[in-house]
């Protein structure tokens, strides 16, 4: 995969997020991913725009056995993959009026990252589904704990 571009709905983002993502370090049975994402957070009346970022180590778990993590559209259409790592994502403090006083709201919150990754491979296009357990490293308000993510790579 060169590249994906997607959206993630809560997990490493407050609300949402337009990600993109490249995987790279194909190893035998594993590769790793980084992913980069853009959104907004909305509560209240704390307005901010949101970076969100993870690097994941993809483990595949096709029940067939066989050799690389390389895609092969033609022979294997959906592959399946136990996702692990870290991400979080950064706010802007400026408008905090939700947080008055010394309980600012936090600049970074980084995240664990555990789930499943769901690939659909076709000859040009590979679709991505991730199922994420999220649990936020620093407590925040904004942090949830699970997300979903969907996405559209190239090869």
């Amino acid at each position: 995969m060169r590249g994906a571009i997607g959206a993630d709905l809560y997990g490493i983002t407050p609300r949402g997020a337009v990600t993109a993502e490249a995987a790279f370090g194909y190893l035998r049975r594993s590769f790793w991913n980084v992913q980069a994402g853009l959104g907004a957070v909305n509560r209240g009346d704390f307005r901010s725009p949101t970076l969100s970022a993870a690097l994941t180590h993809c483990f595949i778990l096709n029940p067939y056995k066989r050799k690389s993590c390389v895609p092969r559209p033609g022979n294997y259409l959906i592959e399946s993959y136990f996702e692990m790592g870290l991400g979080g994502f950064a706010v802007d403090r400026y408008d905090n009026g939700i947080y008055p006083g010394t309980n600012k709201q936090r600049l970074l919150t980084p995240s664990g990252l555990a789930g499943f990754r769901f690939n659909v491979l076709t000859k040009r296009w590979i679709y991505i589904l991730k199922l994420r357990y999220t649990p936020p490293l620093l407590p925040n308000i904004l942090a949830s704990h699970a997300g979903v993510g969907v996405a559209l790579g190239w090869r």
